[in-house]
């Protein structure tokens, strides 16, 4: 049986809107879907899969990828082994990606961006997309693939009939590894998620002594400060200002983007707000691809500018 295996990512009982690219990929191959999930009652247009098949099993253990394994094991016994399995890429998507094509001996592609339908090719980035990166599968084996968030979305559409539902049951459950708790975020008196303009800075404000300037900007211009993942790594910006994929996905009214070069995981934090602004000295910098404006400058001397000129 040709079909499609996602293995859905959720957390506390949500289903993860990135399962979407994961659905959009798999229409862009042409393929029947079946949609992976942990018992319980989630919130997705469900008719945009064909099957969905459900583990007697909790969320906890969906997160031990030896279980996960096992489960896709019993799935090809009795449904088929699928043309493709399909995780997101997150840290606990790649994780059992990797482990399920260690132990099947599958070929695994990893952060797909791309497809190209009349070549059959998967396509990637390299180096803040700067270098992509094709690949085929070859053969008769099944191939694993993580998707990057945001990429396929937009070609996840419903379907004329309901899927149909099935169960798992006696799954075998690993015991090498325990799920212990989910560890919250830090609060803080911020939530840039909600803010309706972000200055944001990246890699290039070079240093921590030149942070206050930008906040200093910021204020002025009554927007909220943020930063890149450089920048929050080097811990110039608390953690609750990350914008990113392993920060927090932003919809602004405005975005200004102050020396970020445009990594994937930060555009996909970002993109679709509703006007960019970049500000990069560097022409080629990919964020320029997404920028409804774009300004090639140092970051600096445009800061000076803009407080000269607001400050009057």
């Amino acid at each position: 049986m040709s079909y499609a295996l996602i293995v859905a990512e959720v957390r506390r009982g949500i289903f993860e809107e990135r399962n979407l690219d994961s659905i959009g990929i798999c229409a862009q191959l042409g393929k029947e879907t079946a949609m992976l999930l942990p018992e319980g009652q989630y919130s997705f247009n469900e008719k945009m899969v064909d099957s969905i098949v459900k583990v007697k099993a909790g969320e906890e253990v969906f997160l031990n990828p030896l279980n996960m394994a096992a489960i896709i094991g019993k799935i090809a016994e009795t449904r088929g082994k699928p043309d493709f399995i399909v995780f997101t890429h997150s840290s606990s998507g790649t994780e059992a990606a990797a482990y399920t094509a260690g132990i099947f001996g599958f070929p695994v592609i990893t952060d797909v961006s791309g497809y190209d339908k009349e070549r059959g090719v998967f396509r990637k980035s390299y180096y803040s997309d700067k270098l992509f990166g094709e690949f085929k599968t070859i053969g008769e084996s099944a191939a694993v693939l993580t998707v990057r968030s945001g990429s396929f979305k937009e070609f996840a559409a419903e379907k004329s009939a309901a899927p149909n539902e099935v169960s798992v049951e006696d799954v075998p459950v690993s015991d090498s590894r325990t799920f212990v708790e989910y560890v919250e975020e830090e609060k803080t008196d911020i939530d840039i998620t909600k803010a309706d303009f972000l200055l944001s800075v990246g890699r290039g404000v070079g240093n921590k002594d030149e942070i206050p300037a930008y906040e200093e900007l910021a204020g002025i211009m009554k927007a909220v400060i943020s930063g890149s993942r450089p920048v929050i790594d080097k811990m110039w910006l608390p953690k609750a200002r990350q914008v990113g994929t392993s920060g927090k996905t932003v919809k602004p009214k405005v975005y200004l983007a102050m020396g970020i070069s445009g990594a994937f995981q930060h555009i996909a934090g970002m993109k679709d707000a509703d006007c960019i602004i970049a500000i990069n000295k560097d022409a080629e910098a990919p964020i320029f691809q997404y920028a409804h404006f774009g300004v090639v400058a140092d970051m600096h001397k445009v800061r000076d500018a803009l407080k000269g000129i607001l400050k009057g």
